[in-house]
């Protein structure tokens, strides 16, 4: 049997910096209650066959050795389950189009970065991703944008090109904010 998972969102409250968020799988109603901060909006560029890094952090001190109570929720913008991190594990029933292409980094996962790595990547690919990060009363939401272009002529695979990539990425969601 096929689940579905639709992300509905409401608007901006008056406050206008907050905003409530429920997921609801065909499976089990699972609500992520609570005041999101506007989302951190990114924009990656891949080309068909490599792969692309869709960040996803919060501070290292926002963990606190809480590993076991953050749940990392990856969907595509059509609801699709492209990766779960709960308690710092993989849940295994992923969307089969993602399974064997979405890669995470556990050995990160302690300093905050729950960025996935996205492989072969097709046209049919580009869309937006949604990360949402949970912790008790911490929240955050990331949407990434990803656009997929044909290779250009003499493009190699340059898997160092996505390190970088993904290094640069945790610095600007884990620096920056505190420059």
């Amino acid at each position: 049997m096929k689940h579905k998972t639709n992300i509905i969102s409401s608007s901006k409250s008056t406050e206008g910096s907050r905003r409530m968020c429920f997921i609801f799988t065909s499976r089990a109603q699972f609500f992520i209650r609570g005041a999101f901060s506007d989302p951190v909006r990114v924009k990656v560029e891949g080309f068909v066959g490599d792969s692309a890094i869709l960040s996803c952090s919060i501070p290292e001190n926002e963990i606190q050795d809480k590993i076991e109570k953050l749940h990392v929720i990856w969907r595509d913008d059509k609801g699709k389950k492209v990766c779960d991190i709960i308690g710092g594990s993989i849940a295994e029933d992923q969307e089969p189009e993602y399974k064997v292409r979405v890669e995470t980094f556990p050995e990160e996962y302690k300093k905050g970065n729950f960025s996935i790595k996205l492989s072969s990547l097709q046209k049919n690919d580009a869309r937006k991703f949604h990360c949402y990060i949970t912790r008790d009363t911490f929240q955050k939401e990331v949407i990434t944008e990803l656009h997929v272009r044909d290779k250009p002529e003499g493009r190699g695979n340059h898997g160092a090109l996505s390190l970088i990539v993904l290094l640069i990425s945790f610095l600007f969601t884990h620096i920056l904010p505190f420059i």
